[in-house]
């Protein structure tokens, strides 16, 4: 047997000082189907788990050429098979302290390294606790775990059970699929059709409830107003749905008819979800970001003057920074780094909005004058930003209606087109009574600066000042270690960024994907000169584009430390919004 060496290793070590298990990350240890290697060895029985890597060829596997082919066969499988990995080892294992532990995932379907695929050859990445009596080592424990578990893990769940099947693969794969490829192609439609978002009849947009990703059962399926109507053809068959045209959209009902419910879907669709989750075929632009308040966020070097007048004492918004951002100043940062990262559809909710920054009424404008509030609301500079989409949620702030390209109500969680009905409401109303500063439907301010685009920043120039903070926690410490406090705080070193609302990371591991490739960006930033010493030009998101896209095609195996935990793969977006926030931790 070809596992037969491995078992003769570990019986050697029966009783021995259990720092002899790393002997077993000398070599590869072959299978047959498969090899397993050993990426980390624990010192003792209370550390963290060990990590195995399992390397199988999908020839070997079972799986057709093909599903080792482009990116969304490849992403389809990899998802695919993690769940039946994880699954399976829940099932089995179903306390985390157990001998095998291998995370969970949300309905996204994301790039992972616990389980990739590349090159024909699948890799998955499992913990496993080497057991120990204290300092002495179980062999029989230990041989059962990876002379017999480990096997019947693979077999049970990474191969192909679907051979005799219709398409060669299961089902359940093949549906995984559909929906990357039907997604592509609808992503490719919109600009076609002028649409920045779809959202197909029969998606289901309620969750279960705050705590839950599943779908409500019973919520009302989602119907599009003939209006708003729109056929697309992707995969071979139409889907009708919902097309939000590019430009001002609002979106407006009265409390808990749905409003929300739908922009959080949009929010949330920025990734491919899995067959069954009910927003799986909804596509919106794959740069979009949420935009809201977020007081106490560090800002540094950002120009907010298109929404933020100098303040005062002469302090210049133009290269603004701040270790405590206000809730309007905090959103106006949220807004213009956006853009500067890329964004072409901003999603904005009022409930989670500071109120100063989306409008003014004319009292408050007559109050205090332009002479006494710094702030220049979103209503005087929404229709002057040409070539971006914004998708508002409005059901108090009606200043937005006499500005809005299209108007959504939701009414009984059924949406409804009403921008004839919402101009008519705009335009029968005073401009006193409105609190508009443009008035009669006017879309530029009259004396208001224009507005001027972001320029994305040199990424080195912008990390320059970071580095010294990128450091190993101590001298002994051979590596800058990335952690994460509570659910959202990441540490780089000494360097901290809250990440509750930096884009829309779904969980830990998008997180800690974050961290580790922004602590080799830095790295690189920092030894990557010329002859003159000086860093190689590039923006902030030519540099985060390009790590992206090797990740997406060989995963993080060539990441250092990117095997070291489970990790997956942010937009390149969101890896920005995290830098955004990057700050010394004692500030």
């Amino acid at each position: 047997m070809y596992m037969k060496a491995l078992y003769q290793k570990i019986r050697s070590l029966q009783g021995k000082n259990y720092g002899l298990y790393k002997s077993l990350a000398d070599r590869s240890w072959d299978f047959g189907d498969f090899v397993l290697e050993f990426l980390h060895v624990q010192g003792d029985p209370y550390a963290p788990a060990s990590r195995v890597m399992i390397k199988a060829s999908l020839l070997m596997l079972g799986f057709p050429s093909e599903w080792g082919g482009s990116f969304e066969r490849r992403l389809a499988l990899s998802d695919y098979l993690y769940r039946r990995l994880s699954a399976l080892v829940r099932e089995k294992y179903p306390d985390r302290d157990a001998a095998v532990v291998f995370d969970t995932a949300g309905p996204e379907m994301l790039v992972r390294n616990a389980l990739w695929v590349d090159n024909g050859e699948l890799r998955a990445c499992l913990q496993v606790r080497l057991p120990g009596d204290g300092r002495k080592i179980q062999a029989e424990a230990a041989a059962e775990i990876l002379t017999m578990v480990l096997p019947d893990l693979v077999s049970a769940a990474l191969y192909n059970s679907g051979e005799s099947k219709k398409d060669g693969v299961e089902p359940e794969l093949v549906e995984h699929y559909r929906v990357l490829a039907e997604r592509k192609e609808i992503l490719s439609q919109l600009e076609e059709r002028g649409l920045c978002a779809f959202v197909p009849d029969g998606a289901v947009l309620p969750r279960a409830s705050g705590l839950s990703e599943l779908p409500m059962e019973g919520a009302v399926p989602f119907v599009s107003p003939e209006e708003m109507a729109v056929t697309l053809v992707a995969n071979g068959r139409e889907i009708r749905g919902m097309g939000i045209p590019k430009g001002i959209t609002v979106i407006s009902g009265g409390a808990f008819h749905g409003k929300s419910t739908l922009l959080q879907a949009l929010t949330k669709s920025v990734y491919p979800h899995i067959p069954g989750d009910g927003r799986e075929g909804i596509v919106v632009s794959e740069s979009a970001v949420r935009v809201g308040v977020e007081d106490g966020r560090s800002v540094r070097g950002t120009d907010l003057s298109q929404f933020v007048r100098d303040l005062p004492g002469g302090i210049s918004t133009k290269n603004f920074t701040t270790a405590c951002a206000s809730g309007s100043t905090s959103e106006a940062a949220n807004l213009m780094e956006a853009m500067e990262a890329g964004s072409d559809v901003f999603l904005i909710d009022e409930d989670s909005s500071a109120v100063n920054f989306l409008i003014r009424d004319v009292r408050v404008r007559k109050l205090l004058g332009d002479d006494r509030e710094p702030l220049i609301p979103l209503t005087d500079r929404i229709c002057e930003i040409k070539g971006r989409s914004f998708i508002l949620v409005a059901g108090a702030c009606g200043d937005f209606l006499d500005l809005a390209d299209n108007i959504i109500v939701m009414a009984s969680y059924k949406a409804e087109c009403a921008r004839i009905n919402g101009k008519n409401v705009a335009a029968g109303l005073s401009d006193s009574a409105v609190g508009s500063a443009a008035g009669d439907g006017a879309k530029v301010v009259p004396g208001l600066p224009a507005f001027v685009e972001p320029e994305c920043r040199d990424f080195a120039e912008y990390v320059k000042p970071l580095l010294p903070s990128l450091r190993p926690a101590s001298a002994v410490e051979r590596q800058v270690k990335v952690k994460i406090s509570g659910d959202t705080l990441l540490q780089i070193g000494f360097l901290v960024s809250d990440t509750s609302k930096a884009g829309a990371l779904v969980d830990k591991q998008q997180r800690f994907g974050a961290g580790f490739m922004l602590l080799n960006l830095c790295q690189n930033a920092a030894s990557n000169n010329d002859a003159n010493g000086e860093s190689a030009k590039a923006t902030i998101m030519e540099r985060i584009n390009a790590l992206c896209e090797k990740i997406k095609n060989v995963g993080f195996r060539n990441l250092p430390q990117g095997l070291s935990r489970e990790m997956s793969l942010p937009r390149p977006i969101d890896i920005a919004c995290v830098l955004y926030r990057l700050r010394d931790n004692g500030r």
